[in-house]
């Protein structure tokens, strides 16, 4: 939708509308428009967009789509009314799709879904030109602007599916359906939308199988345990696993190498450049999808050393000497499981220090789920620091080990305590809910040279 005209927008929003300015992209955050975007006003929770349309203006944008009857003119700016401003940026994002169609590979989970976007959309790219989500572009704003700023060269495209309500998922399948859909994990994320836990997440997360135009349904093979979800999958069902050799694609690890299954039968061996589980489990993933999209064994391997984790998500460096691994793009209790379960080993005489923060939107499963990450804890790390009040229970059932627990409520006084017994030699993990916002401790902590 790039390069076409304004009028040809109102054309197809029942707007009048005789402008040919051409439209270079499309923004709705008016602190990233360029010259020649068109900007969607959007109202959410906390700001209306309609209250930003001079920056826009300022900052060079063609025209604004405006919430219709909106007084006045802004800047010279070219403003289309229109009923729904958020059913407009869907609506142009769907034609954008069915004027220049391309495979669609839909990935969505609990964990793993961008990391496992990532892989997939890597490893088709020793094959196909490959369009893919940046970042996590995945809720209903972000994923069809998303297809409206693409090229529309693509020859596939790997696009995140995220959701925190049921039916959210439901409408991105509307915009744009997949040929195939992944579907990573079903764990307690958003629990507090969910009142019958796993269950309904499970019926949320598969409504990315929903529509006819879906073929195949790549699914984690523990996520046959929820049948009310799988019972109303109509695709062909794929399986993956790491950890059990009755799924279609199964990898495993023997004698230095990982080795991969396909419907019970050897097929190929890796060299991987990670051996975290939950990382082994999204490649797995991504394999799978590929192998669906008719990618050779070796076209798959070519790819792999090309592979890379997305910022803040397992990520590792080592700064003066103390390993670091910053985790801290978001948290649930499965993500938090993960994490603690692949830590590296420290060097000798190290420990492991994990800075925790509060798992949100858990709801009536929040205590319940935070003791059961302290419990493992106690047996993964030694010094356990917590930032946030919800993070409480999870501190107090560390102690239970009678190891060293401190519960913070801001960033600075736990950067502080965090300096003060970092050692080198040390490993230290840095995970919580995005809101928590782990990584700012990054700027605010220094390693103490050893005694």
């Amino acid at each position: 939708m790039r390069g076409v005209l304004v009028r040809d927008i109102a054309r197809h929003l029942g707007v009048f509308c005789e402008s040919e300015l051409q439209i270079s992209g499309y923004q709705v955050d008016s602190r990233l428009v360029q010259p020649g975007e068109l900007f969607f006003a959007l109202k959410g929770e906390k700001n209306d967009g309609h209250d930003f349309l001079g920056e826009a203006a300022q900052k060079g944008a063609v025209g604004a789509i405006v919430s219709k009857g909106y007084p006045g003119s802004v800047g010279g700016l070219v403003l289309l009314g229109v009923e729904d401003v958020q059913g407009s940026l869907e609506q142009l994002a769907r034609h954008s799709i069915e004027e220049k169609p391309a495979p669609i590979l839909g990935v969505t989970g609990s964990v793993g879904k961008t990391t496992t976007k990532e892989f997939l959309a890597t490893l088709l790219e020793g094959k196909f030109r490959v369009g893919k989500s940046p970042a996590s572009y995945n809720s209903r704003v972000t994923f069809p602007l998303n297809l409206l700023n693409r090229t529309g060269d693509e020859q596939v495209l790997v696009l995140e599916m995220g959701m925190s309500m049921p039916g959210e998922i439901a409408k991105l399948v509307e915009i744009a359906a997949p040929d195939i859909a992944v579907l990573t994990k079903v764990a307690l994320s958003h629990a507090m939308n969910f009142p019958d836990g796993l269950a309904g997440i499970a019926r949320a997360k598969g409504e990315i199988f929903s529509q006819t135009k879906t073929k195949t349904a790549i699914l984690d093979l523990e996520c046959l345990q929820y049948p009310d979800m799988v019972s109303s999958i109509q695709a062909e069902k794929v399986t993956f696993s790491t950890q059990d050799a009755a799924a279609d694609y199964f990898l495993s690890f023997a004698e230095g190498r990982y080795r991969m299954d396909e419907r019970g039968v050897r097929a190929f061996e890796f060299d991987l450049p990670f051996k975290a589980g939950h990382l082994l489990h999204n490649f797995t993933a991504a394999v799978a999808a590929a192998r669906q999209m008719g990618m050779q064994w070796e076209e798959i391997e070519r790819q792999i050393p090309r592979l890379h984790l997305p910022k803040m998500r397992f990520e590792q460096f080592e700064k003066s000497g103390v390993w670091f691994i910053n985790d801290a793009y978001n948290a649930n209790p499965a993500s938090m499981r993960a994490a603690l379960e692949n830590l590296p080993e420290p060097k000798e005489g190290g420990k492991r220090i994990a800075v925790l923060a509060t798992m949100k939107e858990l709801g009536s499963f929040s205590k319940e789920a935070h003791e059961e990450i302290g419990r493992l804890a106690q047996k993964r790390i030694d010094v356990l620091l917590c930032l946030g009040e919800e993070a409480a229970p999870l501190c107090e059932t560390y102690r239970e080990s009678m190891k060293p627990a401190e519960l913070y409520y801001e960033h600075q006084t736990l950067a502080e305590k965090l300096n003060e017994i970092m050692r080198p030699g040390d490993v230290v993990l840095m995970k919580g809910s995005r809101s928590m916002q782990l990584e700012k401790l990054l700027e605010m902590i220094h390693v103490a040279a050893p005694c």
